[in-house]
């Protein structure tokens, strides 16, 4: 041996010596290997010493953060270890990057832990090992061409068409599936299925002779036919001065069941990223009046929304980019850059009005409204009021739709006569006639509308909206509408049910007017439930015949006299007896029969 080796050969020597002292600190050490403790060594002996060749200090003093890099870096094998691989690839090694997955998966099948994590093993991981999540487009979520444990992947617009194809991709984990569909999606040119019998665009990759007023002017939109597939292309030939390609269709949707309505749909596929968009048959419409529309790129075939159309012609314009801009990206005619479409319309819209639905202006979980040309109406436009659920913006949509104008009894001098008993009441379309609300109420109204009341009972009278299923506050006054006296006003009751219902108890008084106003609070409002409850005192069919003897003679008229500035003759119930009491006893006079 050269002189010069033996130094070096000793050390060696010396470290080899120390490993089988060092390996048992790796025997009974239950923390794992993958994880910073104070303690020498770890939970998986072959790991352990591996690291501790490659660092004694590990099995000497405590397993730090460079312990735990060389157990990602060195531990092939170990479960957990960065070195093994994706749990979601296949790999000639035993284990996977992922403790959890690794230990879930090998529990199922443990030749992945003892021979090779192949492609079972990672079939496996997809199943059983939960995602971290990800979102389309970010770059956390991690390459669409390598696999991960996140869901979605970094590129947009191959992320969505991926998980077109496989929805799971984008809620789980993406894996050997999500990779090989960005591969076949994404990768290259690609170009939509075309069926046989497909109409094609007349206008050739370079023209513009079917866009009216989008990117150019002076184009006339090409006639379709619904249910047939068109073929046609995006792009412009690289000549200074040229526009963006924007292509315009016109069709017609018919009215085979006799509702008036179709339900329509658009299927679309293209290659450049672009956009399809349903707008009325208008010259220039502008995209903001679009009905529908469906973005896609990739090839893969996505469907839009459905929407109840009217019976009638429209128009589909398509440009590239991201509704609703038309993209400034340079889209060329060589090599082509196709897209297909199929508008389908369905004969019935499928709304199901009918009059057991309930109420066009109350909210429910449940679709449709009791009111058949408001509902078909409301659900042309919104569609989801029919198909899921009648909610508040279904209502509002009805407001305004079905509705021609404010309430009847908007204002207070139109106020409706109040009954006894329950009746209903609807804030759609109306107004706030008193800008500041009551102090009692301790709130501010948003729309109001009014009831009128002449008390023929006396006694303890509750007005209240329990039930109602919109925040509501109620006030009573005594008197006329030019000079109402607030008796009070309630925001919430939190003895009765509904939605922030109001009640008010007061006594009233004979002969007295009384007026009711039912007030929204808030955004939300529509049709409600009022109710008015009196005492069973009745009054008398006579308030002026003061002694009861059935005629209103000189005796009322003395105890009138008698009364005078009192209270004890107050007919008109304004406090006192005076002259307008003394008018509404003449007027009466004579049999009270």
């Amino acid at each position: 041996m050269p002189r010069f080796l033996a130094p070096i050969t000793a050390a060696l020597l010396a470290l080899i010596a120390s490993v089988p002292s060092a390996a048992q600190f790796c025997q009974n050490n239950p923390s794992s290997c993958l994880v910073i403790h104070s303690t020498s060594g770890c939970n998986s002996p072959s790991c352990c010493t591996t690291v501790c060749i490659l660092d004694p200090t590990c099995c000497s003093g405590p397993w730090d953060a460079g312990c735990v890099a060389l157990a990602n870096s060195d531990c092939l094998g170990y479960c957990g270890a960065a070195v093994n691989g994706s749990c979601f690839s296949a790999h000639s090694n035993p284990s996977c990057d992922n403790a959890a997955c690794c230990a879930n998966v090998c529990g199922q099948d443990p030749f992945c832990c003892s021979t090779a994590w192949d492609a079972n093993c990672a079939l496996r991981a997809s199943v059983s090992c939960s995602s971290t999540g990800g979102t389309c487009g970010a770059a956390s979520a991690g390459s669409c061409f390598e696999t991960h444990a996140n869901s979605a992947c970094d590129d947009a617009g191959c992320c969505n068409a991926v998980c077109t194809v496989d929805p799971s991709c984008c809620s789980g984990p993406w894996d050997l599936f999500c990779v090989y569909f960005a591969n076949e999606l994404c990768v290259g040119g690609c170009e939509p299925i075309i069926e046989p019998k497909a109409t094609i665009e007349a206008e050739e990759c370079g023209e513009y002779e079917n866009d009216p007023c989008y990117a150019t002017s002076g184009g006339v939109p090409q006639q379709i036919t619904v249910g047939t597939q068109v073929v046609g292309s995006l792009g412009r030939i690289p000549i200074a001065g040229n526009p963006r390609d924007v292509d315009v269709y016109r069709f017609s949707v018919p009215d085979t069941d006799g509702d008036g309505f179709g339900r329509v749909t658009v299927v679309f596929a293209t290659n450049p990223k672009s956009w399809a968009a349903i707008v009325p048959d208008v010259p220039c419409a502008t995209l903001s009046s679009a009905l529908v529309h469906v973005g896609g790129e990739f090839c893969v075939e996505t469907t839009s929304t459905a929407v109840c159309l009217a019976a009638g012609n429209y128009r589909l314009v398509i440009g590239p980019g991201t509704f609703p801009q038309i993209a400034n990206s340079e889209i060329l005619c060589v090599p082509p850059q196709k897209y297909a479409f199929t508008i389908h319309v369905a004969p019935t819209c499928g709304f199901g009005c009918s009059s057991d639905d309930g109420s066009c202006f109350i909210a429910r979980t449940t679709p449709g409204c009791d009111q058949a040309n408001c509902c078909n109406q409301v659900c042309a436009g919104d569609p989801y009021c029919c198909q899921q659920e009648w909610d508040v913006n279904c209502v509002a949509a009805a407001g305004n739709t079905c509705l021609s104008g404010a309430p009847s009894n908007d204002l207070c001098a139109n106020a409706a006569p109040a009954v006894v008993g329950v009746q209903a009441f609807n804030t759609l379309r109306a107004g706030t006639e008193i800008p500041q609300e009551p102090k009692a109420c301790g709130a501010t109204a948003t729309r109001d509308v009014w009831f009128r009341w002449t008390a023929d009972r006396s006694g303890s009278t509750r007005v209240e909206t329990c039930g109602t299923w919109f925040d509501t506050m109620l006030a009573v006054y005594a008197g006329q509408c030019d000079v109402p006296v607030l008796l009070d006003c309630v925001d919430d009751e939190t003895l009765c049910g509904g939605v922030g219902p109001a009640r008010v108890d007061f006594e009233a008084q004979c002969g007295a007017e009384y007026l009711f106003r039912v007030m929204q609070k808030g955004s939300i409002g529509g049709e409600g439930s009022f109710r008015l409850s009196v005492s069973t005192t009745v009054c008398p069919a006579c308030p002026a015949d003061l002694d009861g003897d059935g005629n209103v003679a000189a005796s009322d008229l003395a105890l009138l006299l008698a009364s005078w500035g009192g209270v004890s003759a107050d007919l008109d119930n304004d406090g006192s007896v005076g002259a307008s009491d003394l008018s509404l006893l003449l007027a009466a006079w004579g049999s009270c029969n």
